[in-house]
């Protein structure tokens, strides 16, 4: 595994990079809201050995190791994996993710059709299935922006925290899958993940507020992604409407849906289904 760092304008973009040998082929995953690339260590450590195609893990700008008080929004995101495309000698990617993540691949599907092989999306958050919750933060969204961009003129006069603690999301998911005994699944995944209260002391909070808004953005309709498209899906349905998900989807020319028992955190909750889910479709190509 090697990390490496990009300089993009004044931002330093940081990545994992897993080469593999005699492959032209990669794949890329972003990681989820107030996550990093380190959701992914486990994916590439279980696939090493085994696998024909790169790997490419970023921490997305203004998360991880690629911090960034400054504007932030898929579209950057996206200029921004083009950019780590082009270092690493890519022409094209298969374009994957959880959560945030794969929302981000959908977005990168319809900004760079020609740089997009395929896409893997885990678990994406698509806007018309979301909960209630989600719908009222949604009508709210615009407030989130408002209060970064106030964040964001404080972090100018000087005022932000100096540092924040680095999260390792293989440690966490270790611990975590621990607590499924004694908590069982669903109470352990309720106690640790998506609790903004813990979520943004990870990262500054005008990106947390930014990648939120993100997450809440109107997708549109999906017919127009030509992209081949592997989609894992959580049985439980935490954050979404289930067979809503599977109508957005279905517009989508060529996709294989598969579902796994998992309420939202398919990685944490089903790591095994889910790289056996992926590996065997990127090697099907």
């Amino acid at each position: 595994m090697l990390e490496r760092r990009l300089k993009r304008g004044r931002a330093t973009l940081f990545y994992r990079f897993w080469p593999a040998e005699n492959s032209g082929k990669l794949l890329v995953l972003c990681h989820g809201l107030a996550s990093n690339g380190t959701r992914w260590r486990e994916f590439a450590d279980a696939t090493a050995g085994q696998r024909n195609w790169n790997l490419l893990c970023p921490d997305l700008r203004g998360h991880g190791k690629s911090p960034w008080r400054g504007r932030i929004h898929s579209e950057i995101w996206c200029d921004d994996l083009v950019e780590l495309l082009d270092a690493e000698g890519f022409d094209q990617a298969v374009i994957g993710g959880h959560c945030l993540g794969a929302n981000l691949a959908l977005r990168f599907a319809r900004r760079y059709p020609e740089r997009t092989a395929g896409l893997v999306l885990v678990e994406p958050m698509l806007p018309p299935a979301m909960g209630r919750k989600m719908k009222l933060l949604r009508r709210c969204r615009y407030l989130l922006l408002l209060s970064s961009f106030a964040i964001l003129g404080l972090n100018a006069l000087g005022v932000s925290r100096r540092e924040l603690p680095p999260l390792d999301l293989t440690e966490l998911d270790q611990h975590t899958r621990e607590q499924f005994r004694r908590l069982g699944p669903h109470a352990a995944i309720r106690k640790r993940y998506g609790r903004p209260s813990k979520d943004r002391l990870y990262m500054p909070t005008s990106a947390y507020l930014q990648a939120l808004n993100e997450v809440l953005r109107p997708l549109g309709g999906l017919d127009d992604i030509q992209a081949p498209a592997l989609v894992l899906l959580s049985s439980g349905g935490l954050f979404g409407d289930i067979p809503i998900t599977y109508r957005a989807l279905a517009a989508m020319p060529a996709v294989k849906i598969v579902e796994l028992d998992a309420m939202h955190w398919i990685p944490t909750e089903q790591p095994e289904a889910m790289i056996d889910s992926i590996g065997q479709w990127l090697d099907s190509d």
